[in-house]
């Protein structure tokens, strides 16, 4: 046997029990997570941006806001707007607070919660925004009928995830900018092959799921990358 191969599934255990502790992603994963991937992606979260930005003034839902960057950058895009981040871990919303408080964003709000359960009322919104969130959920099914629940009629949600299927080459084009002096690489490497990606879901996976949820149409739109956006409509 290979006196490595113990060692290297030690080390393999010890990172997925790190990627499942809610400590780890509140203290570091997270924020390390959040500063890196919306610079990696600056297209596709541009792109988003502009499909959530069309038509009337809208109230707009973020789920799995995180450290807010999209909810900001949906204020800031479209002051006329009114949005509301929602996010499971407590820290990440404490965080998303101080920064409203210090950008003095007026027309946006964030409390915790959890996807399976929206703490809104049915047609609450006319669109909602789920950034690179729903790998995380223990039942999309279930969270996706929480979003088509609380839209409006004709509301459309907006679901990003990072493409489960994307190609060695995409990943390893991708792993270029999504890096960080701090980090080592490979343990970067490693997280996007088995989280980021990994753990997602492919566009076709996720029309099928949103069916499920009742939505009728899906759509697959975004610029050509290994993230795709799935535009769904009530």
């Amino acid at each position: 046997m290979n006196k490595r191969g113990p060692i290297a599934l030690g080390a393999k255990g010890f990172l997925k029990r790190i990627h499942h502790s809610a400590w780890a992603w509140d203290l570091f994963q997270g924020p390390v997570y959040n500063c890196l991937i919306f610079k990696a992606a600056a297209d596709y979260f541009d792109a988003l941006i502009r499909l959530t930005g069309r038509g009337a003034p809208a109230r707009i839902l973020d789920v799995g806001s995180g450290a807010v960057v999209m909810s900001l950058r949906q204020t800031q895009a479209h002051p006329e707007a009114t949005v509301v981040g929602i996010d499971y871990a407590l820290m990440q919303v404490r965080a998303a607070k101080r920064l409203k408080k210090k950008k003095q964003i007026h027309n946006c709000s964030f409390q915790q919660g959890n996807a399976m359960a929206l703490p809104f009322a049915e047609a609450a919104f006319d669109r909602v925004v789920s950034v690179n969130s729903i790998k995380h959920w223990p039942d999309p099914v279930r969270g996706l009928s929480e979003i088509r629940r609380v839209l409006c009629p004709r509301g459309q949600a907006f679901i990003s995830e990072a493409d489960r299927s994307a190609s060695p080459e995409a990943l390893l084009a991708f792993s270029e900018n999504y890096r960080a002096w701090y980090i080592w690489d490979a343990l970067m490497r490693w997280c996007l092959k088995n989280v980021v990606f990994g753990k997602s879901y492919t566009a076709a996976e996720l029309k099928t799921i949103s069916a499920q949820a009742g939505f009728r149409d899906a759509i697959v739109a975004g610029p050509p990358g290994p993230f795709f956006i799935l535009v769904l409509t009530k």
